[in-house]
């Protein structure tokens, strides 16, 4: 019993931590187009359904993020050779600058949060948090579904059954 309270109170911390840092920093920028440039400045010129599938995305959210990111000028589009049907993204000069800007920002406002951590707990807790990411992406690869069976949209459920 100990250890699942133990467990419990890690998830919710986790949730605390994760709707925190979403509070803080949501009004300001979004998260996925944060994500998506980065990936895009990473690996790019990169296709669309391989953003899509590394990030977990939707095709539809994937695009609608694109067409944002590009509007914005930090992603531009050029043909694939290898498949007229589809494009590259790749990032802008300016996204490329407005990626790094948002990871300073980001880096020394959560410094600021754990400025009086000895060290030893912030190389304890990376190693924790990059644990746990692990688990999140393995989880994600095994498809394990995060709801009860039988929960999510009334639609959902119907094309389940079937």
């Amino acid at each position: 019993m100990a250890q699942r309270n133990e467990r419990t109170a890690l998830a919710l911390a986790v949730m605390d931590l994760i709707d925190e840092g979403h509070r803080q920093i949501s009004r300001r920028l979004d998260l996925t187009r944060v994500r998506i440039l980065a990936l895009v400045g990473e690996q790019g010129p990169i296709r669309p359904s391989a953003i899509a599938a590394s990030l977990g995305l939707t095709a539809s959210s994937t695009s609608r993020h694109l067409g944002a990111l590009e509007q914005a000028d930090q992603i531009e589009f050029a043909a694939d050779p290898d498949d007229n049907r589809t494009f590259l993204a790749q990032v802008t000069a300016s996204g490329r600058a407005d990626s790094v800007a948002t990871v300073e920002a980001g880096t020394a406002a959560f410094a600021t949060v754990i400025a009086d951590w000895p060290d030893e707990d912030v190389a304890t807790a990376r190693r924790l948090i990059e644990r746990l990411n692990t688990g999140w992406i393995e989880r994600r690869r095994t498809d394990i579904p995060l709801t009860r069976p039988g929960a999510g949209p009334r639609w959902r459920r119907s094309v389940e059954k079937s």
